[in-house]
């Protein structure tokens, strides 16, 4: 007897009623859970590359190899440098420990700032301590961004200031002749 025949022959043996169905997980909450898992399970990242910007670059291990095949055993460490990049939302120069890869990374993604927002490797150190103060400053000038509007549509519905859109960009002029 195969496998397949005993599990179906153990499936017909079992019927399951209201209560035992009810009971059992479905098989949707049974896969999520699965990938909930999977998602926890975190790969070692050392202290080291937990401080700077390293893009998913860690030391390795391997071994040297001789000519007479002989191997002794070895670390590949990241390309790191300290290196200050700049921070358009910011506006001035953030040092950090970097490697090429993450400098790669950062060119392709237009920006430090856009870097660290979407990049799933910046979860601690100086990347998140950016990151958080870049997300502050970009609500704080939304804030200020929604106080000014409202503050021109108001005067604009009082009919003492008129605005004016001029190539994406608004400008208000006060009105003559009151």
């Amino acid at each position: 007897m195969s496998v397949s025949q005993v599990s179906k022959g153990a499936a017909a043996l079992h019927r399951p009623t209201a209560a035992t169905s009810a009971s059992l997980p479905s098989l949707n909450a049974v896969i999520t859970d699965q990938q909930q898992q999977q998602q926890q399970q975190v790969r070692y990242r050392s202290n080291r590359s937990r401080r700077g910007l390293y893009n998913g670059k860690d030391i390795r291990s391997g071994n040297n190899v001789s000519f007479s095949m002989k191997k002794t055993k070895r670390t590949f460490k990241p390309n790191v440098f300290k290196k200050r990049v700049y921070s358009e939302t910011l506006d001035e120069m953030v040092r950090f420990h970097l490697t090429t890869s993450a400098l790669r990374s950062i060119d392709k993604a237009g920006g430090l700032d856009n870097y660290l927002l979407t990049s799933k490797y910046v979860t601690e150190g100086e990347g998140l301590v950016v990151k958080q103060r870049i997300l502050k400053k970009m609500a704080k000038d939304a804030k200020k961004k929604e106080k000014a509007e409202e503050m021109a549509a108001a005067a604009a519905a009082d009919g003492e200031v008129d605005v004016v859109e001029e190539e994406g960009k608004k400008s208000i002029s006060a009105s003559e002749g009151a």
